[in-house]
């Protein structure tokens, strides 16, 4: 009983220091730069929106623990125009619109649209995740930046991990000035998960380009890329690590016609040297793509992929088609279940596993999630590498 009160009392202490700040027209604060200069743990930054003038030139670098800054109407997004202002990343500006820094662990985001963020470096973004751990960006729309979501950190120092991204509309983010090197995603750190989200459109780089440890997207929409839909590349201290896997499930990927970039749709590799281990799944995902040029690339000895009930369309090109592109000491492990546009049938490798569609029902799930804390799902990679020990099909077998 004794614990029991003194629990009650500590949980009491605890709700009555949290507090919320109001923001916007006609609040004792206008700004929410103001609001979190004041902000403590635990506190609560509520965003009114206002007229188009109302949130320029914003520019907030996160250094404290479990805030929550979120638009005060959860229909209506507020506007963080950075219009004007030159996000350097030098002392104490951001490289963002919003920057949290490794200090501003367990802290969300949510319902803003953020746009308009440039600086001399291309690559002034929306939001930037500098090492931070347990950051949750929920329903925004980030466009028209340099980039759109950035985050740094490495598997070795546990940093930037359990990025959660969802339910979020990243589109058009880029910039002709330094074409090719500025994406709509660009993601380092130990793990990062991605749920429910419009990706597309990038300006000259690609849709996501990630150097995580770990990658988990799942039910979004990636379309229109200026080059490829997913690059899954290298990262010292993160992708030549044990278990470096990135897992696509449930996705609709499409590759738009007549582009003039990069036309593979996946690369799970390296581009700067580091190693890269681990094994790319693709799970239940429907890809379209025009293009003779890999469905999926993979470019570094030691990596492997295993595809299990996607299906693969041409968008009526009839090409001949490349469902994979192995570099020797690469491998395809296992695969099942997939539908395949004619044109790429006859350039399969065997073990992708061209067949019926299987339904969800029979599907074995090779994966468990653990939602404690923050609800962001735990990898048990022991269930992935036991799907991915599973023998291919024989060349020939349906």
């Amino acid at each position: 009983m004794r614990r029991l009160l003194a629990a009650s009392v500590l949980l009491l202490a605890a709700t009555a220091q949290a507090a919320t700040f109001d923001v916007g027209p006609g609040k004792a604060i206008t700004r929410l730069e103001d609001a979190l200069k004041q902000a403590k743990p635990g506190d609560e930054i509520v965003v009114h929106a206002a007229d188009a003038k109302a949130y320029t030139k914003t520019a907030l670098l996160v250094r404290t623990q479990k805030l929550t800054i979120r638009a005060a109407d959860k229909n209506q997004k507020v506007v963080l125009d950075g219009a004007g202002f030159d996000y350097s990343g030098r002392g104490s500006v951001p490289r963002a619109i919003v920057q949290f820094d490794p200090a501003a662990s367990d802290c969300v985001l949510e319902g803003f649209e953020l746009i308009n963020a440039r600086n001399s470096s291309n690559n002034g973004a929306g939001v930037r995740i500098n090492q931070a751990n347990n950051i949750t960006i929920r329903n925004c729309m980030i466009r028209n930046n340099d980039m759109g979501i950035m985050s740094n950190g490495k598997a070795t120092d546990k940093t930037a991990v359990n990025q959660l991204i969802e339910y979020c509309t990243v589109t058009k983010n880029g910039t002709e000035k330094h074409a090719g090197y500025n994406h709509n995603f660009y993601l380092g750190g130990t793990s990062v998960f991605v749920r429910g989200c419009e990706i597309s459109d990038s300006v000259t780089g690609h849709n996501v380009k990630s150097r995580a440890h770990f990658n988990w997207f799942e039910y979004n929409r990636v379309s229109n890329s200026a080059n490829r839909e997913f690059d899954l590349v290298d990262g010292a201290g993160a992708t030549d690590q044990p278990d470096s896997h990135s897992v696509l499930l449930g996705n609709i990927i499409t590759k738009k016609p007549k582009m003039t970039g990069n036309k593979s749709v996946i690369h799970f590799g390296k581009d700067v040297g580091t190693a890269h281990t681990g094994t790319l799944f693709l799970l239940h995902n429907t890809i379209t793509t025009p293009y003779v040029s890999p469905v999926v690339d993979l470019s570094s000895d030691g990596a492997s992929a295993v595809f299990i009930n996607n299906k693969v369309e041409d968008a009526g090109a009839k090409q001949a088609g490349v469902m994979a592109r192995v570099v020797e000491g690469a491998k395809i492990l296992a695969g099942e279940g997939n539908v395949v546009a004619e044109a790429f049938v006859k350039s399969r490798p065997a073990a992708v596993g061209v067949g019926l569609l299987v339904p969800w029902a029979k599907v074995e799930a090779p994966w468990e999630r653990s939602l404690a804390g923050k609800q962001t799902p735990l990898l048990m990679f022991e269930s992935l590498g036991n799907l991915a020990e599973r023998k291919a099909p024989a060349a020939g077998a349906k």
